[in-house]
């Protein structure tokens, strides 16, 4: 795990906005806390990647970020949506809290579970997915740690690069900083760009174009 920068833990479940469920307010700490509260239904999965292709494309165009990474990216931090973090605080990205500074604003959210070899539990509060999806694409684009890679993403376009190769090879360039386990999050995120939704053939490379 390397603080400030990204990611709390792969994840691959969800549950429904608004879902009652005491499971999510689970007292205590452990590596359960990153896990969402159930596995997500088609249905899920599928509302999930529809709103976040959404936001991801308008990200992509201000920011100059790969659009079909930036979902894969969220499906796979938020388990579709509904980790303990993005239903407390619409922070589907799991991005550590950076500063006021760079907060721009947004509250502080902290997750009274995470194990404590897990440094740094702090987390902005994001008024709507939407917002995270705007956040950490600004945050991919300028933060020194990721800034060349989103350059040398935007160079590769300009030169006529495959949009897809170029896409990846972003997300091989930001994984070892943005996750503790570079190599396997690539995987993950990718396995998700090629199949978003279980029972369904479309890729998010089609969604975000």
């Amino acid at each position: 795990m390397k603080p400030m920068f990204g990611s709390a833990m792969l994840i691959l479940a969800s549950i429904s906005v608004g879902h009652t469920d005491d499971n999510i307010d689970r007292p205590g700490k452990g590596d359960w806390c990153y896990l969402a509260v159930h596995a997500p239904s088609q249905a899920e999965q599928q509302a999930f990647i529809d709103e976040v292709a959404s936001a991801a494309a308008k990200a992509s165009r201000k920011h100059g970020v790969p659009a079909a990474v930036l979902v894969g990216m969220a499906a796979v931090e938020s388990g579709y949506g509904m980790t303990r973090i993005a239903l407390k605080s619409n922070n589907i990205y799991a991005f550590k809290w950076p500063g006021s500074e760079i907060a721009k604003g947004y509250d502080k959210f902290v997750l009274w579970c995470q194990p404590d070899w897990d440094k740094g539990n702090e987390y902005p509060a994001f008024k709507s997915r939407v917002d995270a999806v705007d956040f950490v694409a600004w945050r991919l684009a300028s933060s020194r740690h990721y800034k060349a890679a989103t350059a040398a993403y935007n160079k590769s376009i300009s030169r006529g690069i495959d949009l897809q190769q170029a896409a990846l090879t972003w997300l091989e360039a930001i994984a070892p900083i943005y996750n503790y386990d570079g190599p396997a999050y690539v995987r993950k995120v990718s396995a998700v760009i090629r199949h978003p939704v279980k029972g369904t053939s479309i890729s998010l490379w089609e969604m975000t174009r």
